[in-house]
């Protein structure tokens, strides 16, 4: 990993099954970054997590999709989770998008493809609108544009308005349920993660602060690369209106539905999911330009 302005705050590498791990300070703060070395002619891919999550959560996806794709992977924990201490005061999204460049650098990324999900999508669209020239394609799984979004099912926002599901197994097993896609990812390597490593109060309420008045909308139009939105229709955090939207007015976008797939089918429906992204991701053509929706 490369400095990043901010001196590396542990510069022993803890390399377990090839994943480089180790934190390194951003303004300051210790951030742990996780990268998996692929095929250096392949696009490497960073993976932004959703709400209070953390590096180990993105499995058993991260791992099918690297086999599937052969390039490198890069996962962060954003402060306040996992093992990224949260600071005293909520960081701005812009602040967020920063930071997740600078991640960037540390792992010796140059132009790179950004896989989001859930709260991490916004974080995607983000770094994709401000950092053009460094983002190759978008892939937003299960997510939505931020302010003016059609909102959830009640039930899943009272779920996420808490972190309980990341402290109490019965806790999870209820938002598996209310999150859809009905085979219930309280289950496996992502639920044990998640239990785990569950994120900080102050973490996770920070992340939620950040987003405050934040909305892609008005720039959609502009996020230029090759971008693949993945939703299931069975999900009751983003309901279809939302990436439907978002698949108009971006203008090199692609829409797969995920028939019966729930808020967490990256780990419900994994093989099913990875082929859907390793498809976008390796391949030579990509959605061509579309013409913005008239009004009305």
């Amino acid at each position: 990993m490369a400095d990043i302005g901010g001196e590396l705050l542990d510069t022993r590498e803890r390399v377990v099954n090839g994943e480089d791990t180790r934190m390194v300070t951003v303004w300051g703060r210790p951030i742990r970054v996780s990268v998996r070395p692929g095929d250096p002619e392949a696009t490497p891919l960073l993976l932004l997590m959703g709400l209070g999550g953390n590096v180990e959560m993105w499995e058993p996806f991260r791992t099918q999709l690297a086999q599937r794709t052969g390039a490198t992977t890069v996962a962060f924990d954003i402060p306040g989770t996992g093992d990224s201490p949260a600071g005293l005061s909520p960081w701005p999204f812009a602040a967020l998008g920063m930071l997740t460049m600078r991640v960037a650098d540390a792992a010796g990324l140059g132009r790179f493809d950004v896989l989001g999900l859930s709260w991490g999508g916004l974080l995607a669209q983000q770094v994709a609108l401000t950092h053009p020239c460094r983002v190759r394609r978008v892939v937003l799984a299960n997510t939505n544009f931020g302010l003016g979004s059609l909102p959830g099912n009640p039930r899943a926002f009272r779920v996420l308005a808490t972190p309980a599901r990341y402290t109490s197994p019965d806790a999870l097993a209820q938002a598996a349920a209310v999150f859809g896609g009905g085979s219930g990812a309280g289950a496996g390597e992502h639920a044990a993660a998640r239990l785990a490593k569950p994120p900080t109060f102050r973490g996770y309420y920070q992340q939620i602060l950040a987003l405050a008045g934040w909305s892609s909308l008005p720039a959609l139009p502009l996020l230029r690369q090759p971008a693949l939105l993945l939703a299931g229709d069975d999900d009751p955090v983003i309901p279809m209106l939302n990436p439907r939207l978002m698949a108009r007015l971006i203008p090199r976008a692609h829409l797969e539905v995920v028939r019966g797939g729930g808020h967490l089918m990256l780990f419900e429906r994994t093989a099913e999911t990875v082929e859907f992204v390793a498809q976008f991701l390796t391949s030579s053509t990509v959605a061509r330009p579309t013409a913005a929706p008239r009004p009305g």
